[in-house]
C-alpha cells in the first residue's frame, strides 16, 4: 500500500497562512476603533483628535510586526540528517496567550460602558483601558514569541530552536541524555501543560527545557523510549 504525503512548500503555505490569519484577526479591531475615533472625534469635541491616528498606528504596527514574525518563525528548520526522522515537534503552548486576550475583551466592554453610558470622569474608562490594554498585549506578544520557539524530538537528538532576529539552537544527542524530568505546577497540571526537563551533564549548554508544552508526558515518554537502556 502507497500513501502520498503533501509537500513540505505545501504545508508551509498553508501553515503561513493561518498564521498571518491570526494576526489580521489581533489587529483589524483596533484599526476599526481608530478609524471610528477618527470619524467621531470631528463631531465630538470631548474626544481627543490625537486618538484616532494613534490607533490606526497602533494597529497597522501590529499587524506588521505580526506578518514579520509569522513569516519569520516559519523558517528554517533544522536539517536533518540521513536516517533521522521527527518523533514529535511542539511550540510552548498558547493557552496563557488566549486567556490573557480573552481577559482583556471584558474589559474594553467595561471600558466602553463605563465612557459611553455614565457621567463618570473620564479617568474611570482611561484606567480600565490601560488594563485591557495590557492583558492585550501581553496575550498578542506571548502569542507571537511562543511562535519563534520550536522543541524537536528526533530519533537522533532532542533540539531546541529559537528563530527571530537570530536563529539559537541548543541540542543533545538521545545518546548522551541522562536525565528526563517533568516539571508542573498546580494551573499547568489542572490545564494539561508542563514543563520536560533533557539533560545530558550540568551547565546550560547540557540541559534543554521544554517549557509550557501541551500534554509533556507524550514527549518525555518518547525520549524516554529512545534511551539506550531501553533499546
Amino acid at each position: 500500500m502507497t500513501t502520498t504525503q503533501t509537500p513540505y512548500g505545501i504545508r508551509l503555505f498553508f501553515r503561513i497562512m493561518m498564521r498571518m490569519v491570526i494576526a489580521f484577526i489581533v489587529s483589524v479591531p483596533i484599526i476599526g476603533l481608530g478609524g471610528y475615533l477618527i470619524f467621531a472625534s470631528t463631531g465630538d469635541a470631548n474626544i481627543p483628535m490625537w486618538t484616532g491616528p494613534a490607533t490606526v498606528g497602533t494597529g497597522l504596527t501590529l499587524l506588521v510586526f505580526g506578518f514579520y514574525m509569522t513569516a519569520v518563525g516559519a523558517f528554517p528548520t533544522p536539517n536533518l540528517g540521513q536516517g533521522e526522522e521527527v518523533k514529535i515537534e511542539r511550540h510552548p503552548t498558547m493557552k496563557p496567550a488566549y486567556a490573557r486576550i480573552t481577559l482583556s475583551i471584558p474589559l474594553f466592554l467595561i471600558t466602553a460602558f463605563l465612557y459611553g453610558f455614565t457621567e463618570l470622569a473620564y479617568m474611570f474608562p482611561f484606567v480600565t483601558f490601560l488594563f485591557g490594554l495590557w492583558f492585550f498585549f501581553k496575550g498578542v506578544m506571548r502569542y507571537f514569541r511562543n511562535l519563534h520557539v520550536t522543541y524537536m524530538v528526533t530519533n537522533i537528538r532532542a533540539i531546541y530552536m529559537y528563530k527571530f532576529l537570530y536563529l539559537h539552537t541548543n541540542e543533545i544527542p538521545i545518546a548522551r541524555i541522562v536525565q528526563i524530568s517533568e516539571k508542573r505546577s498546580m494551573v499547568e497540571a489542572l490545564s494539561g501543560r508542563g514543563t520536560v526537563v533533557v539533560s545530558s551533564g550540568i551547565g546550560a549548554r547540557m540541559t534543554i527545557n521544554m517549557e509550557e508544552i501541551d500534554n509533556p508526558g507524550s514527549v518525555a515518554e518518547v525520549l524516554r523510549s529512545m534511551l539506550p537502556n531501553q533499546a
